[in-house]
């Protein structure tokens, strides 16, 4: 009897110390700034630790010497996840993160611990503020019914410096990059120079079929990352372009700013065109401010192109020239906000917008989009353009135009001294000749610049109007036009009303 009773109480203690290791191996230790790649499956919860006191002395006295910057910085992006039955019409549910401070509870979980709340489409991010020594986490993923395949792979990293998943918005929390426009097989892009930062070896990734629930993901992005096609950094008067090419026409893609730090940008949605008659330009002498798709005939060059509409517009802005030289421009003062440099430059832009029409895809081709009627797109026959000039030397065929902001013309109302007289069209003649910029109000929890099969966003990437690089600011929100008082342009003959009706 004594003999199983001590048995027992052997196998009772070699039990417990099999716990305490089995619970010792499922509580993972992060190293600063390490990024620890992990693969977890339907329902189950894994457990991580870290220790501020496992970083060296000098990160320490760094950490504690910058009062500004957060204490930890932690961050997990999912780079997979399962795939569902072919019948799931839902979202795939995403991983969360549960989090503790304390050593009274080192294995967070839903039923105890703090939920990350800030999270993006893959990408959960938290830091804190004030300091700490010690943070277990926990990271569940969902229960999930049978006939899905696969588990959830992500990364996850502390550190006590920066942000390993960095995330690339500037402090007005403008992206680093936005979409100018595409055609065929091109995308052209705007860097933002504006916040000064030294860019670590940048480059825009181009990836295809980017799964909704992981577009905020630096390792998802590489994992869908498009093969063979070509980027190119060129400086213009406009800022830092980038230039893609090798696209396939009428595809869908995700574009990324990113850099050698494992820094991405939010993602872009972008589409190449599907009509042939819609070619690419950019960096023009005159019209400086043109990188969008034009009207042409796809036999042509880019370079011949470029050159007839850049000349034209030049040659229909002499008149003008020539009015505001005549004007005292350094001694008379018309305005407290503008001057003839003002003049200069919204004329001109406005000049180049209609002189130089935006091409854009079919109006057949928006219905897929249940808000597509907020973009003004008319459509365009075969020798119909708004010029005939247009249509005798580049010969495009049929295509669809995307009117003018109407902003560009309050914007030579504003800027030019009154002698000109400039004014702009009301009602159906507006209408006929201009759009009008909107920006979907974004839902809460709703990813800025994603869109569905239903909806798209529109904003400075996908715009209602042509803006020509008019600054968002100085845009009219939807349809703002009561704001301004301008004159009857039926009873006022002036260069920008013989202009308007001319191109129309």
């Amino acid at each position: 009897m004594q003999r199983f009773i001590i048995q027992s109480l052997i196998l009772l203690l070699y039990g417990a110390v099999v716990v305490i290791q089995a619970q010792q191996q499922v509580t993972v230790p992060l190293n600063d700034s390490v990024i620890h790649d992990a693969s977890i499956g339907s329902g189950d919860l894994q457990h991580y630790y870290f220790s501020a006191a496992t970083t060296s002395l000098l990160d320490r006295r760094r950490s504690l010497a910058r009062r500004d910057v957060p204490n930890l910085f932690l961050t997990l992006t999912s780079c997979s996840q399962p795939t569902p039955p072919p019948n799931y019409e839902g979202d795939i549910p995403s991983l969360d993160v549960f989090l503790s401070m304390s050593s009274d509870n080192t294995l967070p979980g839903p039923s105890q611990g703090l939920l990350v709340n800030n999270t993006k489409f893959g990408r959960v991010a938290w830091e804190n503020d004030n300091p700490i020594s010690d943070l277990w986490i926990g990271v569940v993923a969902p229960t999930l019914t049978e006939n899905w395949t696969g588990n959830w792979t992500f990364e996850i990293a502390v550190s006590t410096e920066e942000w390993i998943h960095p995330l690339l918005l500037d402090q007005k929390n403008i992206p680093y990059i936005t979409l100018d426009d595409t055609d065929q097989t091109h995308a052209l892009f705007s860097i933002n120079q504006s916040s000064n930062q030294q860019h670590n070896n940048a480059s825009v990734l181009i990836a295809s079929n980017v799964p909704k629930q992981l577009l905020y993901s630096r390792c998802a992005a590489d994992k869908y990352r498009l093969a063979n096609y070509a980027t190119n950094f060129t400086e213009t008067i406009r800022g830092q372009q980038a230039m893609i090419s090798n696209l396939t026409e009428a595809t869908r893609y995700t574009a990324y700013y990113i850099e050698s730090t494992n820094a991405i940008s939010p993602p872009i949605q972008i589409n190449t065109k599907k009509s042939d008659n819609c070619r690419l330009v950019y960096n023009l002498g005159f019209c400086d401010q043109v990188a969008y798709s034009v009207p042409a005939n796809p036999t042509d060059t880019i370079e011949s192109i470029q050159s007839r509409y850049d000349n034209h517009a030049q040659e229909l802005f002499q008149p003008f020239e020539t009015a505001i030289l005549q004007y005292n421009c350094d001694s008379t003062k018309y305005s407290l906000v503008r001057n003839c440099t003002h003049c200069y430059n919204d004329y001109k832009r406005w000049l180049c917008s209609v002189s130089i029409p935006r091409c854009a895809d079919s109006i057949e081709d928006k219905t897929e989009s249940s808000n597509a009627g907020q973009v003004a797109l008319r459509h365009i026959d075969t020798n119909h353009s708004r010029s005939a000039w247009i249509d005798e030397t580049l010969s495009p065929g049929v295509y669809t135009e995307m009117l003018p902001c109407i902003d560009l013309c309050y914007q030579v109302v504003q800027s030019c001294p009154p002698f000109m007289e400039f004014a702009c069209p009301k009602g159906d003649l507006a209408a006929l000749q201009y759009g009008y910029w909107h920006k979907t109000p974004l839902e809460e929890g709703q990813e800025d610049d994603y869109f569905n099969d239903s909806l798209t966003i529109y904003g400075i990437n996908h715009p209602t109007c042509n803006p020509v690089n008019l600054e968002e600011d100085r845009l009219v929100i939807s349809q703002a036009s009561s704001l301004l008082i301008l004159r009857n342009h039926f009873s006022i003959i002036t260069i920008l009303f013989v202009l308007s009706i001319t191109f129309l």
